[in-house]
C-alpha cells in the first residue's frame, strides 16, 4: 500500500511539473523560438544553397552560348571513333573546349552525339588525354546520364536542381542540345565538382541544428527565471497574500515550496510549524474579533525577528510555516524561544492566555519525498509542544483547586 502510495505521489507531481505556470511559459518559448529559429534556418539555407545552384547554372549557361558560337559543327559528322582523335577537326576542338573548361573551374566538359547503332557517344572529352577519366570518342555515355542524353538530344535543357552524388563524387551537371538546320546533332555536357559545396550545406545544416537547439535551450531556461523573477510580485496582492495578516499564505507557501524542490535546493532549509493554542476557546468564549485579534498578535510575533533568513507563511486558519534556508539549529530554536516570549510580552493586556505551539525539522534530502518527511517531523513536534503546553496548564489549574 505504502509503495502504491509513493507511486501514485510520483505521478502526481510528475504531472504537476507540467502544470506549473513557469514550466508551461518555458515550453511555450521553446516552442515560439524553435519555430522562429527554424524558419530562419531553413530560409537562410535555401537562399544561399539555391544562390549557389543559381551561380553554377549561370556558369553553364555562358559557357553554352559561347562555345554554341565557336564550335565547328562539323565534329558531330567527323569525330565518331576512336582513331578520329588525330584529325585536326579534333585537336582544333579539344584545345577550344579545355580552355573553357579551365576558365570556368568545370571538372567535366564535352560533346556527345550518337553513333550508326544509335548508341550515345562521346565525341570530345576537355580533361587532360592522361586523366583516368578521359574519354575517347567513341567511348559509351554512362547508363546513369543516358536518360538525360537523350532528353537533351530530343531538344531539352537537362540541368540539374541539385547536386548529385555519383561514383565521380558530388557533381552539378548540366546538358544542352547543339542544333545545326534547325535539327540536334549532339550535346554539350557540362559537369562541376560541389563536393565542397555540398560538404558546407551538410555543416551548415549540423550547425544549425545544435544552434537552433542551443538558443530553444537558453530561452527556455530564461524565460523561465525571469517569469519567476516578475510573477510573484505581479499577483502577489491577489494571489499570494493572507487579507488578514498581510503573511504569505497557503497559495504562495505551496509555490515558493514546489520551486525549492523543483531547484534541488531543499536539504539547505528547515521547516518550524506553529499552532495557535486555544483559538477555539477565544472565537467561542468572545467572538472571532477577538480571535482574529489573536492571529494578528502571533503573525506579529512570528515576523518579529529581525533576521531575513526566514518566511512566514499563514497555511490555515490557526496554522502557520516558517522556511528558514539554513540548518542552524541554535539559530531557530532561538527564534522559536524569542517568539513565544514576543507573543507572550505583546498580547499580555488582552489576551494574555495567548500562546504558540511550535515544532522544526531539518529537510534532510531533496525531493518530494524528503519534504513530506520534514513535514512530518516538524508536525510531531509541533503536537508534542502543544500536548505538554496543555498538560502545563492542566497541571497548574489542578493545583489552582487545591489551593
Amino acid at each position: 500500500m505504502k509503495d502504491k502510495s509513493k507511486t501514485l505521489m510520483k505521478r502526481i507531481t510528475s504531472s504537476s511539473v507540467y502544470s506549473r505556470l513557469d514550466t508551461q511559459v518555458g515550453l511555450l518559448i521553446l516552442l515560439i523560438v524553435s519555430f522562429s529559429c527554424s524558419t530562419v534556418g531553413i530560409y537562410i539555407y535555401n537562399v544561399c544553397y539555391n544562390h549557389t545552384i543559381n551561380t553554377l547554372v549561370e556558369k553553364c549557361e555562358i559557357s553554352y552560348q559561347y562555345l554554341l558560337q565557336h564550335l565547328d559543327m562539323n565534329i558531330f559528322d567527323e569525330v565518331i571513333t576512336k582513331e578520329d582523335i588525330t584529325t585536326d577537326s579534333y585537336e582544333k576542338n579539344y584545345n577550344l573546349l579545355s580552355q573553357v573548361r579551365q576558365l570556368i573551374s568545370a571538372k567535366y566538359l564535352y560533346t556527345a552525339t550518337y553513333n550508326e547503332d544509335n548508341e550515345f557517344i562521346y565525341q570530345i572529352d576537355a580533361i587532360s588525354m592522361n586523366s583516368k577519366d578521359f574519354r575517347y570518342p567513341g567511348d559509351l555515355i554512362e547508363l546513369e546520364f543516358q536518360d538525360d542524353v537523350q532528353r537533351a538530344m530530343s531538344g531539352e535543357y537537362v540541368i540539374s536542381d541539385d547536386i548529385l552524388s555519383t561514383d565521380w563524387g558530388d557533381i552539378f551537371v548540366a546538358f544542352y542540345p547543339v542544333y545545326e538546320n534547325k535539327k540536334v546533332v549532339g550535346i554539350i555536357g557540362i559537369s562541376f565538382y560541389a563536393h565542397d559545396e555540398k560538404q558546407l550545406y551538410i555543416n551548415l545544416q549540423i550547425f544549425t541544428t545544435i544552434f537552433i537547439s542551443i538558443v530553444c535551450y537558453l530561452s527556455s531556461i530564461l524565460a523561465k527565471h525571469f517569469f519567476k523573477r516578475i510573477s510573484n510580485p505581479h499577483f502577489q496582492d491577489i494571489y499570494n497574500t493572507d487579507s488578514l495578516t498581510g503573511l504569505k499564505n497557503r497559495n504562495a507557501y505551496d509555490v515558493d515550496t514546489n520551486n525549492i524542490i523543483h531547484r534541488r535546493m531543499l536539504d539547505e532549509y528547515t521547516l518550524v510549524l506553529a499552532d495557535l493554542n486555544g483559538l477555539k476557546v477565544i472565537n467561542d468564549k468572545h467572538g472571532h474579533q477577538h480571535g482574529d485579534a489573536y492571529i494578528k498578535f502571533a503573525s506579529s510575533a512570528l515576523t518579529s525577528d529581525n533576521n531575513k533568513d526566514y518566511v512566514v507563511y499563514r497555511i490555515g486558519g490557526d496554522e502557520f510555516a516558517i522556511l528558514f534556508s539554513n540548518q542552524n539549529i541554535e539559530r531557530i530554536e532561538m527564534y522559536i524561544k524569542q517568539t513565544k516570549n514576543t507573543l507572550r510580552d505583546i498580547s499580555n493586556i488582552n489576551l494574555p492566555i495567548a500562546s504558540l505551539a511550535m515544532g522544526w525539522a531539518k529537510c534532510e534530502g531533496k525531493d518530494l519525498e524528503a519534504w513530506e518527511s520534514a513535514q512530518e517531523k516538524a508536525d510531531y513536534a509541533m503536537y508534542t509542544d502543544k500536548k505538554a503546553f496543555y498538560s502545563m496548564n492542566k497541571e497548574m489549574a489542578m493545583r489552582k483547586n487545591r489551593d
